[in-house]
């Protein structure tokens, strides 16, 4: 909420106390956002979701004394037939709207714009009123009006190539860039997101699998940290309408730093994606993933077999490629030859041989997993099973002395085994390959410092850091023959249940009672 002229801000948000809007707590809490990440208190209110925009702004209105309007229909060609650059309202979002009663008015959510409402009522030389309006209601206007002449779409032409190229390798954007990412690493982040907005753009980054504010950028820094990335991921600067995936390497407080680069247009301009992919290979550990020791050994015992099939399931950001990892980390010694395909390689092994998929030169997991059979190895690793083919020639390489591991999508343990079938694996062959499957989830862990109630060391959350919920489904002679009888579901959890397993409910469950998580924050 910026200090526009007559606007008392301390007196507002005080008002909205003793109104019993908001507590103390939660305007504190606002400040702080608004402190940490450079953005305007009153959109911390609402992205912390603590005060609806309707009643915010209701309350706003009054106090300036400004028409609070709900936008209905618009006319996109206005901006046009006034002389105004519809890229530069959607810049200080601002939309000229004629009233029911037919008055040209200024309409916007922001609330230090009297200059630049002067300035557009000087330049189409017409009296105007001002209002206000919700900041949804305002940029799905803005959204909607039509390119101007000269092409409000996003065309780079070469002096843009030119001046996008100075801007990203300029001492300022290099600092900026390499500030975020360093502050992604040292707040363990495993995501950087550089969203467009209206105004411009923000970063957000992703810790402990929930998205937090982290900065506000203007329009032009925006632009050349954009460009910055692309340049370092080598992609096509000047291709802003297609998504494009790349790759970076840092080196970020003494380590090398990989980052999957992911880009993509949206309403407001390109956004893009950075996966921090931190090569600790060396410190993969069952401690450090939150197994407990009963779990971890038993996954190693599989991992030593010497053939069969041990598969990870559970949904995207569940940590099971990390759990193979370090089960290969486990299995990886000068007596081995390991070999995984990849879509994409996450991390460097040494001494693993490794293979991206590549399918603009027909490099799939079938095709590369027939090549890796001819190259004799002991334990193969497989991004992820999800087709007939890849299914059938893991099953044969299990079936035939490799050991393999892999992921497949399915809701828990033994959900893999239909989703197996489904994919047109004879049940014998799964009977006679599989070792094991673990299902695993992670969710936020409680603060040991606050125990959930919110404290300065988790920024007022109340959880720090994730903890996995898992369930193994360990699979010994009775169960590998009930699968291969295609016996009900209801018979291989009771065999499941004799012989000790545990779901993830009841982890959670466990968990949750020893003050590790929340119940309800499980999502099982």
């Amino acid at each position: 909420m910026h200090a526009s002229s007559g606007f008392d801000l301390e007196r507002f948000l005080g008002r909205l106390v003793e109104d019993g809007k908001l507590t103390p707590e939660e305007v504190k809490r606002a400040q702080t956002a608004s402190q940490e990440t450079k953005i305007s208190i009153s959109r911390a209110l609402l992205e912390l979701g603590l005060i609806k925009e309707e009643v915010l702004y209701t309350l706003l209105a009054k106090e300036l004394g400004l028409p609070l309007i709900s936008i209905s229909e618009i006319d996109a060609s206005l901006p046009t037939r006034l002389r105004l650059n519809p890229a530069f309202l959607k810049r200080v979002r601002i939309l000229p709207y004629i009233t029911s009663d037919g008055a040209l008015t200024l309409v916007t959510s922001e609330l230090e714009c009297d200059n630049v409402i002067k300035s557009i009522a000087f330049h189409i030389e017409r009296p105007v009123s001002h209002a206000l309006a919700t900041p949804s209601q305002v940029s799905n206007a803005l959204a909607s009006l039509e390119p101007n002449d000269t092409g409000d779409v996003e065309r780079a032409s070469d002096a843009d190539i030119e001046q996008l190229q100075q801007l990203a390798n300029q001492g300022p954007t290099i600092e900026l860039v390499n500030r975020i990412a360093h502050n992604a690493l040292r707040l363990g982040a495993s995501d950087i997101h550089f969203e467009a907005t209206d105004q411009g753009g923000r970063v957000r980054l992703r810790v402990d699998g929930m998205l937090r504010p982290h900065e506000s950028l203007s329009q032009r820094d925006f632009s050349a940290t954009l460009s910055r990335i692309k340049v370092l991921s080598r992609l096509n600067i000047s291709e802003k309408r297609r998504p494009q995936d790349g790759r970076i390497r840092l080196v970020l407080r003494g380590r090398a730093i990989d980052f999957r680069v992911s880009t993509l247009p949206t309403q407001f301009g390109e956004s893009a994606v950075l996966r921090l992919l931190d090569q600790t290979s060396g410190k993969l550990s069952w401690v450090e993933l939150g197994f407990s020791k009963q779990i971890s050994d038993t996954i190693v015992k599989i991992g030593h077999q010497p053939n069969g099939l041990f598969l990870v399931s559970g949904p995207t950001g569940s940590g099971k490629t990390t759990t193979l990892y370090t089960l290969l980390n486990e299995l990886n010694d000068t007596n081995r030859k390991l070999v995984t395909v990849e879509d994409p390689i996450e991390y460097s092994l040494p001494g693993v041989n490794q293979v991206p998929v590549a399918p603009e030169i027909d490099v799939t997991f079938a095709k590369a997993l027939r090549a890796i059979l001819r190259q004799d190895p002991d334990v193969i690793m497989v991004g992820e099973i999800r087709d007939e083919e890849t299914a059938e020639i893991s099953t044969r390489a299990a079936l035939v002395g490799r050991l393999v591991l892999s992921t497949v999508h399915a809701n828990d343990s033994f959900g893999v085994i239909e989703r197996l079938i489904n994919l047109g694996v004879p049940p014998y062959l799964i009977g006679a390959t599989l070792r094991g499957v673990l299902s695993q989830r992670l969710v936020p862990k409680l603060c040991k410092k606050c125990s959930g109630n919110g404290c300065k060391d988790c920024a007022e959350i109340g959880v720090s850091g994730r903890v996995a919920i898992t369930e193994l489904l360990a699979v010994n002679e009775p169960i590998a023959q009930a699968i291969a009888e295609r016996e009900p579901l209801s018979r291989l959890h009771q065999l499941a249940a004799e012989a000790g397993f545990t779901s993830m409910q009841q982890n959670a469950r466990d968990l949750a009672d020893v003050g590790l998580i929340r119940w309800d924050s499980a999502e099982l």
